[in-house]
């Protein structure tokens, strides 16, 4: 099985969309505005990880970790 990459910049819609296994971790973390269809269609089209981890004071640290732990690999741009 291939390592899924889950890119932290990348709008949530677009995200869900090529990962749909990364909502239930979205979903455990508190990041549970993926469940709402019309939530997603709108703000998930702006929305990133990133951004909704600072809005819902996720460490990102503890965001990669759940990723990681539920099998993602993660590609943070913004630690290279």
């Amino acid at each position: 099985m291939m390592v899924q990459v889950i890119d932290l910049d990348l709008p949530v819609y677009n995200l869900v969309q090529e990962v749909p296994a990364v909502v239930p971790v979205m979903v455990g973390l508190g990041l549970d505005g993926v469940t709402s269809p019309a939530l997603l269609k709108t703000a998930g089209r702006f929305m990133t990880l990133r951004k909704g981890a600072a809005m819902k004071q996720i460490p990102l640290s503890e965001l990669i970790a759940q990723l990681e732990q539920a099998g993602f690999e993660v590609d943070d741009h913004e630690s290279e």
